[in-house]
């Protein structure tokens, strides 16, 4: 039995990421009306869709006071503080809340896996059609350095020690690589 897992398959689900206090999962939209799904773990029940953000989310990481978002279709890396997230967390039940204040980052088209450097001041983002790895400065909120990688990167890591970015890449022709970046690209 062949599986059609593009229609009919909901929101698309994507990435996911815990609050800081593992009340709350979030897990990125990519199709339908998009969003961020959120789902009380206390209670295992599915609040809603927070709205808002650019469509097509496909990443989120958390790091200190806000929640960062990638942008898979416009090639963008948004963000948005946590606290006014997890407030409208708690104010849903089984339905939509639209939240305004989100910063963007532009990046460039198919933002795809997100990750922070150890401090938390620069964000890594593996950019699939441009095949790049960009750096944004969370300060300013503005790439500072892209990255040629290998064709079509999807995942990335960053070592606990900030040492290394390692890049994996579907690659032409089914001939995935791994790309290893080991020079200080920014203080991190």
């Amino acid at each position: 039995t062949s599986v059609d897992r593009d229609s009919g398959s909901g929101y698309a689900l994507r990435g996911t990421v815990f609050t800081p206090d593992d009340r709350y999962l979030l897990v990125g939209c990519m199709g339908s009306g998009g969003g961020i799904a959120v789902i009380d773990m206390q209670t295992k029940t599915y609040l809603g869709r927070i709205l808002g953000m650019m469509s097509n989310v496909r990443h989120l990481i958390i790091i200190k006071d806000y929640l960062y978002l990638s942008i898979n279709s416009g090639g963008y890396v948004q963000r948005i503080k946590l606290d006014a997230l997890i407030e409208a967390a708690k104010n849903m039940n089984q339905k939509t809340a639209t939240l305004k204040g989100w910063e963007n980052c532009k990046v460039d088209i198919g933002a795809r896996t997100i990750e922070a450097s150890p401090s938390g001041r620069y964000i890594f983002v593996a950019c699939n059609n441009a095949s790049k790895l960009y750096v944004i400065d969370t300060n300013q909120m503005k790439p500072i350095a892209e990255i040629d990688v290998d064709s079509y990167p999807v995942g990335l890591d960053v070592s606990k020690d900030g040492r290394y970015v390692i890049v994996t890449s579907q690659g032409r022709k089914a001939k995935g690589k791994v790309s290893v970046i080991t020079k200080a690209v920014v203080t991190y």
